[in-house]
């Protein structure tokens, strides 16, 4: 029997199970404890070690520290938000096609090992990511790379290299569903959007921004400003690729006529 409706309807249900989980999964978090999210902070402490030699070991609290690199992985290190970036982009990827022959059990068994494909990457991508961000953050703390000059303290420099981490890396993934590759502008607007929806929205949807106001609003006036500079040098860079391609065709051009 074939599935019932057509592609609009299969990615429809597509995208209401990817909701459903990504909710599920921020409300994990909401509730957790640094013990509950043993399942990322275990081998994110793994790979620290291996990538820095700095040994980690877990306290009385269930959080991970290092007492040689004098860094603690607490909840807000666990970059689940980030694993739900990394997860939607991934459902990008693996979205249903356009395929019209194919029956209801094939069709749910298909979409079910997609979606757990989907999960397992987003969980490899987020310590991937997530351990170069905490390295480089590493790095910056031990180099005093903060700078009150212009306005960037510690905090706000270790929100600005998770951007320029996390952003690159969601671009990557939805790349790979782009097998033509003409899309550069959606592959830049697409995870930069996806960005401030999980950081920004999704705290005023929770109620989450309402309980500190104030560090919310700097935090989204940071964001916000980062993200206009670099959506400018993307449309300066966009505009002086076509620029050098046009003048390069035109060259050519008068190259032959001679």
């Amino acid at each position: 029997m074939p599935f019932v409706g057509k592609t609009w309807h299969r990615q429809s249900l597509w995208w209401l199970a990817v909701a459903a989980i990504a909710v599920l999964i921020k409300h994990h978090y909401s509730v957790a404890t640094a013990t509950d999210l043993e399942w990322i902070f275990h081998p994110l402490a793994m790979l620290l070690e291996l990538f820095t030699g700095h040994i980690f070991q877990q306290d009385n609290y269930g959080e991970w520290v290092s007492y040689s690199a004098n860094v603690r992985l607490v909840k807000a290190c666990a970059g689940i938000n980030f694993m739900l970036m990394s997860f939607i982009a991934y459902a990008w990827v693996f979205r249903p096609d356009k395929q019209e022959n194919t029956n209801d059990l094939t069709h749910i068994m298909g979409q079910l090992l997609l979606i757990s494909a989907a999960i397992i990457a987003a969980w490899a991508t987020c310590l991937l990511a997530n351990s170069l961000r905490i390295i480089i953050a590493m790095e910056a703390v031990s180099q005093h790379w903060e700078l009150p000059s212009i306005g960037i303290d510690a905090k706000q420099l270790h929100r600005l290299i998770g951007m320029f981490i996390y952003i690159p890396f969601l671009s990557l993934q939805m790349t790979l569903g782009e097998t033509k590759r003409k899309h550069s502008k959606a592959l830049f607007i697409g995870p930069l959007l996806l960005y401030l929806i999980l950081t920004v929205f999704v705290p005023l949807l929770t109620g989450n921004a309402l309980q500190h106001p104030k560090v919310f609003l700097e935090h989204v006036l940071f964001l916000v400003s980062t993200a206009a500079c670099l959506t400018t040098t993307f449309v300066i860079a966009m505009s002086l690729k076509r620029f050098l391609s046009r003048t390069s065709t035109l060259e050519n051009t008068c190259h032959k006529q001679r």
